[in-house]
């Protein structure tokens, strides 16, 4: 598998002394976080401002020596990573006036994930839509935690209430509370989590990995590994597998509305037809009715076959859907699975553009909008992505529905991108996308039009 990072949530924090000889490498930054490419490959390195004053981290790799380039918004550094022996650097945190000094090396990757000929040739081609059973006992779990009383947890549906009237007599339960002391540490365990719970099946009452995944989110080891006999006493007692059965018609029925009326499958379709040069064997997107607005997805290679997982919450209709035309509620549920999905093609496409990327995003005070969501994708790239990520909803709009129903798409997504989520300019952005794209060369793609509206973006 390709190395794949997209956040640095666990690190091994260690105090060590060295003898220095000689200047060590240094990055400057002023934001809380940093852009890794390990062997090429991007992730971000978040939580700089919250690292001690040394660490060290080691990172799986195949190789024995692995080039790893540490880049920020104003310089960039590159090391060699080693199984076993240490690169040393430093980051000034100019934010807080000090400097971390840092050890990476490396050790021997356990595969994330194994495709062997059966897995592919049973999965080619397909879009699954999927409620695991584990995934949605760790869910049940985290309803039950202090985190749950928040939106991340979707409440206005009977299912939420029949998961609460069955499982909160055991919120006292030692895997609710060890949860609860996670998430309230950090809210960042709760998608590294939640994600990992994919790679385990029931085998009676065990939790056992099932055997393709050793893990299914970002990392390097299985974040829910070290809590399974906890998650296998709290289903045992608590009778999760009967409600999970009890349940089953109220499962299949969301799985059959995903795939009859949001239609996964020509997202992946028009995004191939655009990315060319992405492809994946095949598609999981994977849900649950508890969450309440929770995304992530990640990537995995093994043995010529890939797989793009999505996990989104479900695109329940609102109170009003029975007054609104059917396109406008289509184009409206859409939108979350395809803004999770897409950054699977996108995103790697930015890549090739990232010096460009940074010249043009140097200043992205008029970019996004401090106190608002926008302020979390706080460096170039990132910012870039994520306003390629809901251009790209207003391009897939335009080619599926009639012109009343994408104008009206088209100006509730730019007034909430705008007015609530502070992306300062993404009207004109979407605006100048959009006018590239229709007016694009016989042949050419979005991918084609990167150049074009990052050299825009450049003259803002």
């Amino acid at each position: 598998m390709k190395f794949l990072l997209s956040c640095l949530c666990f690190f091994t924090f260690l105090s060590f002394t060295f003898a220095q000889t000689g200047a060590l490498p240094t990055v400057r930054t002023k934001l809380g976080h940093l852009t890794l490419y390990v062997n090429n490959e991007r992730g971000n390195f978040n939580g700089i401002n919250d690292l001690p004053a040394s660490f060290s981290h080691s990172f799986g790799t195949d190789q024995e020596a692995t080039p790893l380039s540490i880049v920020s918004e104003q310089d960039s550094i590159s090391v060699t990573l080693r199984h076993g022996t240490p690169a040393v650097f430093r980051i000034v945190r100019q934010a807080k006036g000090d400097t971390v000094l840092c050890r990476f090396s490396s050790h021997k990757e356990a595969k994330a994930a194994r495709f062997p000929d059966a897995y592919k040739k049973a999965n080619q081609g397909k879009t699954l839509i999927l409620i695991p059973e584990v995934y949605e006992l760790i869910n049940v779990v985290f309803a039950l935690t202090t985190y749950g009383k928040t939106d991340a947890i979707y409440k206005n549906t009977p299912y939420f209430q029949a998961v609460m009237a069955h499982f909160s007599p055991f919120a006292g339960h030692a895997a609710v509370r060890t949860i609860d002391s996670l998430l309230t540490q950090s809210e960042d365990h709760y998608a590294p989590l939640k994600m990992d719970s994919y790679a385990y099946l029931f085998t009676g009452d065990r939790i056992t990995k099932e055997g393709t995944y050793d893990r299914t989110s970002w990392g390097e080891v299985n974040t829910l590994e070290p809590y399974i006999p906890l998650l296998e006493d709290f289903a045992r007692k608590s009778k999760y597998r009967n409600f999970y059965r009890d349940h089953q018609s109220y499962y299949n029925g969301l799985i059959l509305d995903f795939q009859q009326n949001i239609d996964v499958a020509t997202m992946k379709r028009w995004l191939e037809q655009q990315f060319p040069r992405t492809r994946y064997s095949a598609v999981k997107v994977l849900f649950t009715p508890l969450v309440g607005w929770n995304q992530s997805a990640n990537q995995f290679e093994d043995n010529g076959f890939s797989e793009a997982h999505a996990h989104v919450n479900f695109p329940f209709v609102g109170k009003n859907a029975d007054r609104q035309p059917a396109s406008l509620v289509k184009g409206q549920r859409m939108m979350i699975i395809f803004t999770e999905l897409n950054h699977s093609y996108l995103n790697p496409e930015a890549d090739r553009y990232a010096k460009e990327i940074a010249v043009a995003y140097r200043d992205l005070s008029g970019w996004i909008t401090t106190g608002k969501p926008s302020a979390g994708y706080s460096n170039p790239l990132s910012c870039f992505e994520e306003y390629m990520n809901y251009g790209l909803v207003t391009l897939l709009y335009s080619d599926l529905f009639d012109a009343a129903t994408f104008a009206t798409l088209k100006t509730g997504l730019e007034k909430s991108m705008v007015e609530n989520r502070g992306f300062q300019r993404f009207r004109e952005f979407d605006e100048e996308l959009l006018k590239l794209y229709q007016n694009r060369k016989p042949g050419q793609t979005v991918a084609d039009l990167y150049p074009a509206i990052i050299a825009w973006a450049a003259r803002r």
